[in-house]
């Protein structure tokens, strides 16, 4: 009986090199995350090499394997090589396929999350704001894992929030309003322009998020909140971070200096 074969699409969010000249590749499909074998992929001679990059949007032909399944066919839809060609696009590919890898983890949040996976790539691709893209990625992909923050009711008792809310709770799920402060006593304290920022960029598409400009320092207080709320609900490091942390530090000191 011949080997079964099977076509699909998906983004290469991981790859790791097997033995002398194979990856292993774990790939964001409409229909979950799987983990493959591209056998001689790293040869110079290999038919694949180029069409399995990490970022690229794939077409695949795959053999069912025992263990994993084999990349046979691949063509590349989208490479997204305009992301590739600077180093702070590219910290923060690598910074939202981690997110990908850590978060989706079943068939029902794999669909909606490549959706805005593929949102994501193809706006770092054009003129934007690189952390306003990010931030929505965060809370979009948390959303369709089942923790949306929540950022307009309370998280206690939900009632509707307003400027007078402070405290950001991430073991009751979000904000808190003044009267239900007590409920978790450990709630960190964030300043108004957090809470208006993080309120926008769950509400507004990501077309009109990407081409808002919001101070470095407020990005970073947003980084280091939505870090914590993913850490914690994807029980994974992201491992990413600091160097996503230190391209952006030196693109903005770049920037700071053009100014003077």
């Amino acid at each position: 009986m011949g080997e079964r074969l099977y076509r699909t699409t998906g983004v290469i969010i991981k790859r790791i090199d097997v033995g002398e000249a194979d990856r292993v590749l774990t790939i964001l499909t409409p229909v979950g995350k799987i983990s493959v074998n591209a056998r001689g992929i790293r040869k110079t001679a290999s038919r694949l090499a180029g069409h399995l990059e990490l970022l690229s949007y794939c077409q695949l032909q795959l053999a069912a394997g025992k263990s994993r399944d084999v990349v046979t066919q691949s063509v590349a839809i989208e490479r997204f090589d305009a992301i590739q060609q600077r180093l702070y696009t590219m910290a923060a590919g690598y910074y939202v396929t981690e997110l990908t890898d850590n978060f989706v983890t079943d068939e029902d949040t794999a669909s909606p999350a490549l959706n805005h996976l593929l949102a994501s790539l193809r706006m770092l691709c054009q003129p934007c704001h690189v952390e306003m893209v990010l931030h929505w990625y965060t809370l979009q992909l948390s959303d369709v894992a089942g923790y949306r923050p929540q950022l307009f009711g309370c998280a206690v008792c939900g009632t509707d929030l307003d400027e007078q809310a402070q405290r950001w709770s991430i073991t009751q799920g979000g904000m808190l309003c003044p009267d239900c402060v007590r409920a978790d006593i450990h709630a960190s304290i964030i300043s108004l322009a957090l809470f208006k920022l993080l309120r926008f960029v769950q509400r507004e598409p990501l077309a009109v998020v990407a081409q808002t400009a919001q101070p470095f320092a407020l990005h970073t207080q947003a980084f280091s909140l939505l870090r914590q709320w993913v850490v914690r609900h994807s029980e994974q490091p992201l491992r990413s971070a600091e160097f996503f942390d230190d391209v952006r530090h030196k693109e903005y000191q770049d920037q700071v200096g053009t100014q003077e």
